[in-house]
C-alpha cells in the first residue's frame, strides 16, 4: 500500500452499521483508506450499529447522532458541530435516507468536498407470497424531491453499476455531467481461500443464497421458483442465509409449499466463506440491486450464479458464461434458469470464470483507488 505524507480527512455517512452489503462496504473502503495512511470517520444518522465495534477495533473512528423519528433540524446542528471538530476533507454520503442531512450540514460546516453513492435504484415494488414486481416509480416520491434539489451543491453521483447509473440519468434527474460510475469491490481473500467445489457431490445439488430477509430480496420469488426445480430434482436442496423481518412469514411460506424438508433457514452467518464453500450454485433473487458484494463473495468462491437481471448484476455474471438469469420477479424464469444451471456437467468450469472475472476486477482497492481519484478530481487537498 502506498502511503501519504499529507493523509485526507475523509467521513463517510451512513444511517447506521448494521449489517448489509452497504454497511460493509463503507467498513471495508475506510480500512482501505486507513492503510494508506489517511483519517476515516463513519457517522451514523440514527444508532451505531452491530458492525460499529469491528471498525472501531481497526481504527476508525464512528460517531453516532440518535436521530429521533421524523425531521430532525437539531441533528443537522449536531452534525454540523462535529464537522467543524473533524474538518474533513471529503464527506462521502450513502443512499438518500442521511443524503440531504449531510449535504445541510456540510455546507454549514464549510466541507468543499461533497459526494453520494447510490447503492441501488430505490424503486416501487412489491414481494409477496402471490407474486412479485417493480416499478420505476420511487418509494417515497417527498425523499426523492428533496434528493434532486441537493445536486447542485453534490460535486458527484456515484452510481455502482453502468445499468444503474442511466436509470438515474433518465428517471431520477441525476445530471450526467455529476455522473459516475465506480464499480463495487470486496475483500475476496478469504473467500478465494475458500472455495466451493460445485458439482463435486452429485445427485445431490444445493443451491443457497445470503441476503436480509427483506422485500427487495424477493424470497417469495425464489421459493416459488424452488417448489418448480424440486419436482424436476428431487435431490435439490436450499439454503437461506441471513436474517430480518420476513423470516417468520418465509418460513411459514415454506412450510405451505410443502419445501420444509429441502429448505433450510440459517440465519446470520458467523462463517460467510464456510457457507459458500458448501454450495454448489448460487442464487440471487432481487427485486432490485446496484451491484451485489454478496454476489461477488459468491464468484470469489467459485459458484457458478442463478440470478434476476437487477441492477447491474449481468454486469459481472455472464449470461451463458459464469451465470444463467432470468428477469425479476419472473418465479418460472428462475426456476428454468435454476434446473438449466443444474443440469451443467461443467459447473465447476463456469464458476472458474466468474472466479477469475472477481480476482481481476472487483477487489476493494480497486474501488478505494478510483474513489481516491475522485476525489481529489473534485478539489480534495490532502
Amino acid at each position: 500500500m502506498r502511503h501519504h505524507l499529507d493523509p485526507m480527512r475523509i467521513v463517510q455517512f451512513v444511517n447506521n452499521l448494521d449489517m448489509g452489503g452497504l454497511e460493509r462496504f463503507a467498513i471495508d473502503l475506510a480500512q482501505c483508506q486507513l492503510a494508506e495512511g489517511h483519517e476515516p470517520a463513519i457517522y451514523c444518522l440514527t444508532h451505531p450499529g452491530r458492525l460499529a465495534a469491528e471498525a472501531e477495533r481497526s481504527g476508525i473512528k464512528i460517531r453516532s447522532f440518535q436521530k429521533p423519528a421524523g425531521p430532525s433540524p437539531r441533528t443537522v446542528l449536531k452534525i454540523a458541530r462535529q464537522l467543524r471538530i473533524d474538518r474533513p476533507d471529503v464527506l462521502h454520503s450513502h443512499n438518500h435516507l442521511v443524503h440531504h442531512y449531510g449535504v445541510v450540514a456540510g455546507l454549514l460546516a464549510g466541507v468543499h468536498v461533497l459526494v453520494n453513492t447510490r447503492h441501488g435504484s430505490e424503486r416501487k415494488m412489491l414481494s409477496s407470497p402471490n407474486g412479485s414486481f417493480i416499478s420505476n416509480a420511487p418509494i417515497d416520491r417527498g425523499s426523492d424531491l428533496i434528493f434532486r434539489s441537493t445536486l447542485p451543491f453534490v460535486g458527484c453521483v456515484v452510481l455502482i453499476s453502468e445499468t444503474t447509473r442511466r436509470f438515474y440519468i433518465q428517471h431520477r434527474g441525476v445530471p450526467e455531467s455529476k455522473s459516475r460510475v465506480i464499480l463495487n469491490g470486496a475483500h475476496l481473500e478469504k473467500f478465494l481461500a475458500s472455495p466451493a467445489h460445485p458439482g463435486g457431490a452429485p445427485p445431490r445439488i444445493r443451491f443457497g443464497t445470503a441476503a436480509r430477509l427483506v422485500p427487495v430480496k424477493d424470497h417469495y420469488t425464489l421459493l416459488r421458483a424452488f417448489a418448480t426445480v424440486i419436482r424436476e430434482i428431487p435431490l435439490a436442496e436450499l439454503a437461506i442465509a441471513g436474517d430480518g423481518a420476513l423470516r417468520e412469514e418465509l418460513e411459514a411460506f415454506t412450510r405451505k409449499l410443502n419445501l420444509a424438508d429441502r429448505v433450510t433457514f440459517v440465519g446470520a452467518l458467523p462463517d460467510t466463506p464456510k457457507f459458500l464453500s458448501e454450495l454448489d450454485i448460487f442464487v440471487l433473487s432481487s427485486l432490485s440491486e446496484g451491484l451485489p458484494i454478496s454476489l461477488l463473495e459468491a464468484m470469489a468462491a467459485g459458484l457458478p450464479i442463478v440470478s434476476t437481471r437487477a441492477g447491474g448484476v449481468d454486469e459481472v455474471a455472464i449470461e451463458g458464461q459464469n451465470a444463467f438469469l432470468a428477469e425479476p420477479g419472473d418465479a418460472d424464469g428462475l426456476a428454468q434458469a435454476m434446473i438449466q444451471m443444474a443440469n451443467r456437467p461443467d459447473l465447476a468450469a463456469m464458476g472458474a470464470i466468474g472466479r477469475e472475472k472477481v480476482k481481476t476486477g472487483f477487489r476493494i482497492e480497486q474501488t478505494w483507488a478510483e474513489y481516491y481519484k475522485l476525489y481529489l478530481s473534485l478539489g480534495a487537498k490532502p
